[in-house]
């Protein structure tokens, strides 16, 4: 039986709050979150592992990105892709010794899905590193023959999507006209030839 061991909190209460509106702004910290799965994933740290102390470090953290600096943010995309291709390769040579389709097709299915989101963690990498760059297009020419654009200056152009107003249109203000009776005689039509 392993001992656990009590970890306490220090949580901040602001100047009108409070204590349950202190422990619910807390308990929704995203930095709390994460280390609290952190902690139920436990890898070893053992009795040394602080509660406290990890929320600050991701706090820091968080504060350096926030700034523009995306190293941890490197760092962290490199260390997955590396892992994914741990085991990816590890998935790969247990599906060799296999010797049997159903756990050969399961091992090699799991290998090539670390190996996908190794390839997605990368490029995730490249994409922080070389951003695309964006190109907004006010008018696009595709026609399969022959096409002909007449570009006229902005301040010439009425928007399309506008509503009527000002010096665009100007609504007809004519007096309005009486309504007229139905013509309630019918006349049959002439007969027609249809060759």
């Amino acid at each position: 039986m392993t001992k656990t061991k009590t970890q306490v909190l220090e949580i901040k209460r602001g100047k009108d709050q409070t204590k349950e509106q202190a422990l619910a702004e807390f308990n929704s910290k995203s930095d709390f979150l994460s280390t609290a799965v952190k902690e139920s994933f436990d890898i070893g740290l053992g009795d040394d592992f602080s509660f406290q102390s990890t929320m600050q470090v991701l706090e820091k953290t968080i504060q350096q990105i926030q700034s523009g600096d995306l190293s941890k943010i490197e760092e962290m995309y490199i260390s997955q892709a590396v892992a994914l291709e741990v085991m990816f390769t590890s998935l790969a040579r247990r599906a060799k010794n296999q010797e049997k389709l159903l756990q050969y097709e399961t091992h090699m299915r799991f290998a090539l899905k670390a190996q996908n989101q190794c390839r997605a963690t990368l490029q995730a990498l490249v994409q922080l590193k070389q951003p695309s760059n964006t190109t907004f297009v006010k008018q696009a020419n595709i026609a399969q023959g022959h096409q002909q654009v007449n570009n006229l200056a902005e301040k010439n152009i009425t928007p399309q999507n506008e509503l009527l107003k000002g010096s665009y249109a100007e609504l007809d203000t004519g007096a309005t006209t009486t309504p007229t009776g139905i013509d309630t005689t019918l006349e049959a039509l002439e007969t027609i030839n249809r060759r």
